[in-house]
Protein backbone atom coordinates (compact mmCIF):
# COMPACT_ATOMS: atom_id res chain seq x y z
CA UNK A 1 0.00 0.00 0.00
CA UNK A 2 0.90 3.68 0.08
CA UNK A 3 2.50 3.44 3.54
CA UNK A 4 4.93 0.75 2.41
CA UNK A 5 5.92 2.74 -0.67
CA UNK A 6 6.55 5.99 1.22
CA UNK A 7 8.01 4.79 4.53
CA UNK A 8 11.74 5.53 4.88
CA UNK A 9 11.94 7.33 1.53
CA UNK A 10 10.55 10.77 2.37
CA UNK A 11 11.74 12.60 5.49
CA UNK A 12 8.67 14.85 5.70
CA UNK A 13 6.32 11.90 5.22
CA UNK A 14 8.11 9.91 7.95
CA UNK A 15 7.89 12.81 10.40
CA UNK A 16 4.18 13.34 9.80
CA UNK A 17 3.50 9.59 9.95
CA UNK A 18 5.26 9.32 13.31
CA UNK A 19 3.54 12.34 14.89
CA UNK A 20 0.18 12.66 13.15
CA UNK A 21 -3.05 11.72 14.90
CA UNK A 22 -4.62 8.67 13.29
CA UNK A 23 -8.11 9.16 11.89
CA UNK A 24 -9.34 5.59 12.40
CA UNK A 25 -10.45 5.85 16.08
CA UNK A 26 -12.53 8.39 17.91
CA UNK A 27 -10.18 10.80 19.64
CA UNK A 28 -9.77 14.18 21.36
CA UNK A 29 -10.55 16.25 18.28
CA UNK A 30 -13.51 14.10 17.24
CA UNK A 31 -12.04 11.49 14.96
CA UNK A 32 -13.98 8.51 13.66
CA UNK A 33 -16.44 8.33 16.53
CA UNK A 34 -19.29 6.42 14.78
CA UNK A 35 -21.88 7.52 17.35
CA UNK A 36 -25.37 6.42 16.31
CA UNK A 37 -27.09 9.42 17.93
CA UNK A 38 -24.85 11.98 16.21
CA UNK A 39 -27.28 12.56 13.39
CA UNK A 40 -29.47 15.14 11.67
CA UNK A 41 -30.11 18.21 13.79
CA UNK A 42 -27.30 17.52 16.27
CA UNK A 43 -25.06 20.27 17.59
CA UNK A 44 -21.42 19.25 17.98
CA UNK A 45 -18.84 21.12 20.05
CA UNK A 46 -15.37 20.14 18.85
CA UNK A 47 -12.12 21.12 20.58
CA UNK A 48 -9.75 23.16 18.40
CA UNK A 49 -6.10 22.55 19.22
CA UNK A 50 -4.23 24.59 16.60
CA UNK A 51 -4.61 27.99 15.03
CA UNK A 52 -6.10 27.78 11.54
CA UNK A 53 -7.43 24.25 12.08
CA UNK A 54 -9.39 22.64 9.26
CA UNK A 55 -12.63 20.66 9.49
CA UNK A 56 -13.58 17.57 7.51
CA UNK A 57 -16.57 15.25 7.74
CA UNK A 58 -17.43 11.87 6.27
CA UNK A 59 -18.27 8.19 6.84
CA UNK A 60 -22.05 8.63 6.74
CA UNK A 61 -24.25 5.76 7.94
CA UNK A 62 -27.84 5.17 6.87
CA UNK A 63 -28.40 3.05 9.96
CA UNK A 64 -26.20 1.75 12.76
CA UNK A 65 -26.46 -0.02 16.10
CA UNK A 66 -24.60 1.16 19.18
CA UNK A 67 -21.02 -0.04 18.97
CA UNK A 68 -21.18 -1.08 15.29
CA UNK A 69 -20.14 -4.44 16.70
CA UNK A 70 -19.16 -6.21 13.47
CA UNK A 71 -16.65 -3.44 12.61
CA UNK A 72 -17.98 -2.40 9.19
CA UNK A 73 -21.51 -3.52 9.95
CA UNK A 74 -23.37 -0.22 9.65
CA UNK A 75 -25.19 0.53 6.41
CA UNK A 76 -22.73 2.86 4.68
CA UNK A 77 -24.02 5.56 2.36
CA UNK A 78 -22.97 8.46 0.20
CA UNK A 79 -24.49 11.84 0.87
CA UNK A 80 -24.17 15.56 1.36
CA UNK A 81 -23.76 17.32 4.68
CA UNK A 82 -25.17 20.78 5.26
CA UNK A 83 -23.86 22.43 8.42
CA UNK A 84 -23.22 25.77 10.05
CA UNK A 85 -19.92 26.42 11.82
CA UNK A 86 -19.31 28.91 14.64
CA UNK A 87 -16.06 29.52 16.52
CA UNK A 88 -16.40 30.06 20.29
CA UNK A 89 -13.38 32.19 21.14
CA UNK A 90 -11.64 30.80 24.23
CA UNK A 91 -14.14 27.95 24.32
CA UNK A 92 -11.48 25.39 25.17
CA UNK A 93 -11.60 26.71 28.75
CA UNK A 94 -15.14 25.32 29.02
CA UNK A 95 -14.05 21.76 28.27
CA UNK A 96 -12.90 19.78 31.33
CA UNK A 97 -9.35 18.48 30.96
CA UNK A 98 -9.05 15.02 32.48
CA UNK A 99 -5.46 13.87 32.17
CA UNK A 100 -1.85 15.03 32.34
CA UNK A 101 -2.29 17.76 29.72
CA UNK A 102 -4.77 20.61 29.13
CA UNK A 103 -5.27 18.97 25.75
CA UNK A 104 -6.87 15.90 27.36
CA UNK A 105 -10.42 16.94 26.44
CA UNK A 106 -13.21 15.45 24.34
CA UNK A 107 -16.10 16.70 22.20
CA UNK A 108 -19.62 17.39 23.51
CA UNK A 109 -22.78 17.20 21.43
CA UNK A 110 -26.52 17.81 21.67
CA UNK A 111 -28.94 15.21 20.31
CA UNK A 112 -30.94 16.09 17.24
CA UNK A 113 -34.74 15.67 17.08
CA UNK A 114 -34.74 12.98 14.37
CA UNK A 115 -33.76 9.76 16.16
CA UNK A 116 -35.41 6.38 15.55
CA UNK A 117 -38.34 6.04 17.97
CA UNK A 118 -39.51 2.66 19.26
CA UNK A 119 -41.73 1.76 22.22
CA UNK A 120 -41.03 -1.97 22.76
CA UNK A 121 -37.56 -3.39 23.38
CA UNK A 122 -36.06 -6.77 24.19
CA UNK A 123 -33.05 -6.13 26.43
CA UNK A 124 -30.11 -8.53 26.81
CA UNK A 125 -27.80 -8.30 29.81
CA UNK A 126 -24.10 -9.10 29.89
CA UNK A 127 -21.63 -9.22 32.77
CA UNK A 128 -17.83 -9.19 32.89
CA UNK A 129 -17.44 -12.99 32.92
CA UNK A 130 -15.91 -14.46 29.77
CA UNK A 131 -16.95 -17.55 27.81
CA UNK A 132 -14.61 -19.73 29.89
CA UNK A 133 -16.21 -18.63 33.15
CA UNK A 134 -13.37 -16.32 34.19
CA UNK A 135 -14.33 -13.13 35.95
CA UNK A 136 -12.77 -9.82 34.85
CA UNK A 137 -13.01 -7.02 37.40
CA UNK A 138 -15.40 -4.28 36.15
CA UNK A 139 -14.53 -4.94 32.48
CA UNK A 140 -17.30 -3.02 30.71
CA UNK A 141 -16.02 -3.98 27.26
CA UNK A 142 -16.35 -7.67 28.08
CA UNK A 143 -19.78 -7.08 29.62
CA UNK A 144 -21.00 -5.47 26.39
CA UNK A 145 -19.48 -8.30 24.35
CA UNK A 146 -21.40 -10.80 26.48
CA UNK A 147 -24.65 -8.87 26.02
CA UNK A 148 -24.12 -8.99 22.25
CA UNK A 149 -23.25 -12.70 22.29
CA UNK A 150 -26.32 -13.44 24.42
CA UNK A 151 -28.48 -11.61 21.88
CA UNK A 152 -26.89 -13.46 18.95
CA UNK A 153 -27.33 -16.91 20.52
CA UNK A 154 -30.90 -16.17 21.56
CA UNK A 155 -32.14 -14.71 18.26
CA UNK A 156 -30.54 -17.59 16.35
CA UNK A 157 -33.41 -19.70 17.76
CA UNK A 158 -35.89 -17.81 15.59
CA UNK A 159 -34.80 -18.76 12.10
CA UNK A 160 -31.66 -16.67 11.67
CA UNK A 161 -28.06 -17.74 11.42
CA UNK A 162 -25.71 -16.33 14.05
CA UNK A 163 -23.89 -14.46 11.28
CA UNK A 164 -27.13 -12.79 10.22
CA UNK A 165 -27.86 -11.66 13.77
CA UNK A 166 -24.29 -10.40 14.17
CA UNK A 167 -24.68 -8.17 11.11
CA UNK A 168 -28.19 -7.14 12.17
CA UNK A 169 -26.94 -5.85 15.53
CA UNK A 170 -24.43 -3.64 13.71
CA UNK A 171 -26.95 -1.96 11.44
CA UNK A 172 -30.27 -1.90 13.32
CA UNK A 173 -30.87 0.99 15.79
CA UNK A 174 -30.20 -1.09 18.90
CA UNK A 175 -29.32 0.74 22.13
CA UNK A 176 -26.19 -0.21 24.10
CA UNK A 177 -25.76 0.84 27.71
CA UNK A 178 -23.19 0.64 30.46
CA UNK A 179 -25.85 -0.24 33.00
CA UNK A 180 -23.83 -0.96 36.12
CA UNK A 181 -20.26 -0.28 37.28
CA UNK A 182 -21.04 0.12 40.97
CA UNK A 183 -21.59 -3.44 42.22
CA UNK A 184 -18.13 -4.98 42.18
CA UNK A 185 -16.71 -7.19 40.79
CA UNK A 186 -19.03 -7.39 37.75
CA UNK A 187 -19.66 -4.62 35.26
CA UNK A 188 -23.12 -4.89 33.69
CA UNK A 189 -23.91 -3.86 30.11
CA UNK A 190 -27.21 -4.12 28.26
CA UNK A 191 -28.23 -4.27 24.62
CA UNK A 192 -31.80 -3.23 23.81
CA UNK A 193 -33.23 -4.35 20.47
CA UNK A 194 -36.47 -2.83 19.10
CA UNK A 195 -38.96 -5.66 18.63
CA UNK A 196 -40.73 -3.84 15.79
CA UNK A 197 -37.88 -4.68 13.38
CA UNK A 198 -38.82 -8.39 13.41
CA UNK A 199 -41.60 -10.03 11.42
CA UNK A 200 -42.29 -12.45 14.28
CA UNK A 201 -42.63 -12.34 18.06
CA UNK A 202 -39.16 -12.99 19.49
CA UNK A 203 -40.08 -12.73 23.17
CA UNK A 204 -39.48 -15.78 25.41
CA UNK A 205 -42.74 -17.74 25.59
CA UNK A 206 -44.25 -21.16 25.15
CA UNK A 207 -44.77 -22.18 21.56
CA UNK A 208 -43.26 -23.90 18.54
CA UNK A 209 -39.74 -22.56 19.05
CA UNK A 210 -39.53 -23.76 22.65
CA UNK A 211 -41.12 -27.10 21.76
CA UNK A 212 -38.55 -27.70 19.01
CA UNK A 213 -35.65 -26.81 21.28
CA UNK A 214 -36.98 -29.09 24.04
CA UNK A 215 -36.90 -31.97 21.53
CA UNK A 216 -33.35 -31.15 20.49
CA UNK A 217 -34.43 -29.94 17.06
CA UNK A 218 -32.48 -27.12 15.47
CA UNK A 219 -34.75 -24.38 14.24
CA UNK A 220 -34.77 -24.28 10.45
CA UNK A 221 -32.76 -21.40 9.09
CA UNK A 222 -34.42 -19.06 6.63
CA UNK A 223 -32.98 -16.95 3.83
CA UNK A 224 -29.75 -17.65 1.98
CA UNK A 225 -28.08 -21.05 2.19
CA UNK A 226 -24.96 -19.67 3.88
CA UNK A 227 -23.43 -23.07 4.62
CA UNK A 228 -23.72 -24.17 1.00
CA UNK A 229 -22.31 -20.92 -0.34
CA UNK A 230 -19.29 -21.07 1.95
CA UNK A 231 -18.31 -24.44 0.47
CA UNK A 232 -18.05 -23.12 -3.07
CA UNK A 233 -14.78 -24.21 -4.69
CA UNK A 234 -14.71 -21.22 -7.07
CA UNK A 235 -14.88 -17.74 -5.53
CA UNK A 236 -17.59 -15.51 -6.96
CA UNK A 237 -16.37 -13.25 -9.76
CA UNK A 238 -17.15 -9.56 -9.27
CA UNK A 239 -19.28 -8.04 -11.99
CA UNK A 240 -20.36 -4.45 -12.37
CA UNK A 241 -21.01 -3.22 -15.93
CA UNK A 242 -19.68 0.23 -14.97
CA UNK A 243 -16.19 -1.10 -14.19
CA UNK A 244 -13.47 -2.08 -16.65
CA UNK A 245 -11.91 -4.91 -14.61
CA UNK A 246 -9.05 -5.38 -17.06
CA UNK A 247 -7.74 -1.89 -16.32
CA UNK A 248 -9.05 -1.30 -12.82
CA UNK A 249 -6.47 -0.64 -10.10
Amino acid sequence: GHCTVMAGKDETWDRIASEGARTVPGRENGGNCDIKNLSRGSILYLPVFVSGANLSMGDMHFSQGDGEVSFCGAIEMSGFLELKCTVIKGGMKLLPAVGPSPLCVNPIFELGPLEPRYSEWLVFEGISVDEKGRQHYLDATLAYKRAVLNAIKYLANFGYTEEQVYLLLSCCPCEGRISGIVDVPNAVATLAIPMAIFDRDVRPKAGSVLEALAQGISVTKVGRDVAHESESEVPPAPFDPRIDYDHAC
